[in-house]
């Protein structure tokens, strides 16, 4: 017989049994928090740590999600459209097609996005659209003569973005700074800019305050306006066609959205770390207020020290983070007040009921 005796293998102590149950009781229990953050030291704090970090990281995932899906081109295409649609239209088509004539052009407008990030647009080609170099492509209502949709281009090498953009906005003339109408102070027609490092989209609605959709080059590099209409040309369309139409929508939703696309980034991670420096510090100043209100001089509570308040906070977050989450998904608007509700009202509960200040 061998003399190999088997080996027993040991289970479980009581006291590491109590600390699981207690662990995985925090979901629910307040009392299972209070206990966890007092019975649980050394290596097991990162616990509760890893905890209050995770549940920072799911209270503002609604919120990054939503920014981080945001299509641009929505605020220029949404309905009603206010003959955006038409006008990138005409304009893209008046690149190859001559609409004071009819006629296909001797010689294609080039209108390109270099893959240096700055618009090509020679100022023959923008006088031979336009008519000068400090004149703007411009679609009128054939009933009224009035101006729906407008492009402009920053040609000027002494003229600066933001001057250009700002003088659009302002109802001037781009170009000379002069007003384009005594009385009207913003822009009135829907339009697109392109400023040597920047592009501009303003869907004008009257009546209605739009905002201004700000774009880059940067990730438009290769883009080239003027095989598109060639291409469509090609095809057999025209802008007078529903598919013509259709079809530039597509292309221009395209471009709008890429040129929006490193500003959406950006934005989306700056919001979402705001929310999550609040929602940290949320979670310090409620362990802080539980520390402060256990002070009392009869409060049976006094023994509990600040680390293990703070680890209290720690335990008793992770719960409303989930509920924030799903709440966040189902009410987008909402997302970012979810967990300062939800976790408020586990602390509030938490000190009214399991930390009163009486002998329990």
């Amino acid at each position: 017989m061998s003399n190999n005796k088997k080996k027993k293998r040991k289970g479980l102590s009581n006291e590491t049994l109590s600390k699981i149950k207690n662990g995985f009781g925090t979901i629910l229990s307040n009392e299972a928090v209070i206990k966890s953050a007092r019975e649980m030291k050394g290596p097991l704090d990162l616990i509760p740590i890893g905890l209050a970090l995770a549940s920072i990281v799911l209270s503002v995932l609604p919120t990054f999600i939503s920014r981080i899906n945001i299509k641009a081109s929505s605020a220029v295409f949404s309905s009603p459209v206010a003959l955006y649609d038409q006008g990138v239209s005409e304009f893209i088509d008046a690149l190859v097609y001559d609409p004071s004539t009819g006629a296909e052009r001797t010689q294609a407008l080039e209108l390109k996005i270099s893959e240096a990030g700055t618009f090509s647009f020679s100022k023959e080609d923008q006088v031979a659209l336009t008519g000068g170099e400090d004149k703007w492509f411009t679609l009128t209502r054939a009933s009224t003569s009035t101006p729906v949709f407008e492009v402009f281009f920053n040609n000027n090498d002494a003229l600066e973005d933001n001057t250009f953009f700002e003088r659009i906005y302002t109802n001037k003339n781009p170009y000379t700074g002069e007003e384009r109408t005594a009385d009207v102070k913003t822009v009135q027609t829907s339009y697109m800019a392109f400023g040597k490092n920047n592009i501009r989209f303003q869907r004008v609605i009257v009546g209605q305050t739009t905002a201004v959709l700000p774009g880059r080059y940067d990730r438009l590099g290769g883009t080239d306006f003027t095989a598109k209409a060639k291409e469509l040309r090609a095809a057999g369309l025209s802008p007078a066609q529903a598919e013509y139409v259709t079809k530039v929508t597509e292309y221009m939703s395209n471009i709008i959205n890429l040129s929006y696309e490193t500003d959406k980034v950006a934005g989306a991670w700056q919001y979402t770390g705001i929310f999550a420096g609040v929602n940290t510090g949320l979670i310090v100043l409620f362990g802080l207020v539980i520390f402060l209100m256990t002070r009392g001089k009869k409060n049976p509570f006094r023994i509990i020290n600040f680390w293990e308040t703070q680890k209290i906070a720690y335990w008793a977050c992770f719960t409303p983070a989930i509920i924030s989450m799903i709440g966040g998904f189902l009410l987008t608007q909402y997302a970012f007040i979810f967990f300062m509700f939800t976790f408020g009202m586990r602390m509030m509960w938490m000190s009214m009921r399991s930390l009163r200040p009486v002998v329990q």
